[in-house]
């Protein structure tokens, strides 16, 4: 009898290392199959299509706002003396005044005497110098934007434009 138990015991370690093993394998299928699963749900049910070129040139577009176009105001030319000691020099300078809305056109065709007189205080107070670098022609536009926009109520001028500036 000895010898049964003996050989039986090595055969119970053989079912036991089987049953593990057929246990590892369940487990690894059983895994396999949930994966499998969540993915083909992820896959068929919950993600979304890729958008087409269509939708794609919708969402560029409503990403990108319209640019506003502000009215403009023409002014007639400007011809000044310069404020130059030693010699007679002068400026002529064609320019439009963007406006911040389009009630305030109205409102500077009503003021343009007002708005040539101090546009051309300014200009005449001018040196050769002041204006002929880009520095000068910059602050030049900040000065007649401020001088303007005190006169105006309904809005304000937004940018001045050349249109033509020569200096002689």
């Amino acid at each position: 009898m000895a010898k049964n138990k003996d050989a039986e015991a090595p055969e119970e370690g053989k079912e036991g290392k089987k049953s593990k093993k057929g246990l590892i394998i369940i487990l690894i299928l059983v895994l396999l199959l949930l994966g499998g699963g969540g993915f083909g749900v992820y896959w068929f049910v919950l993600r979304t299509p890729p958008p087409t070129a269509e939708e794609l040139a919708a969402q560029e577009a409503a990403k990108k706002p319209e640019p506003e176009i502000l009215p403009v105001f023409a002014l007639r030319p400007f011809v000044v003396n310069l404020a130059d000691k030693k010699s007679r020099r002068y400026l002529k300078v064609t320019m439009k005044l963007e406006l911040s809305n389009e009630d305030l056109l109205e409102e500077v065709e009503k003021r343009r005497a007002q708005i040539r007189d101090v546009i051309l205080t300014l200009l005449s107070s001018k040196t050769a110098a002041e204006v002929s670098s880009m520095e000068g022609k910059f602050l030049l536009r900040q000065d007649i934007i401020k001088r303007v926009n005190v006169f105006l109520v309904s809005g304000k001028v937004t940018k001045v434009y050349w249109e033509e500036f020569v200096v002689q």
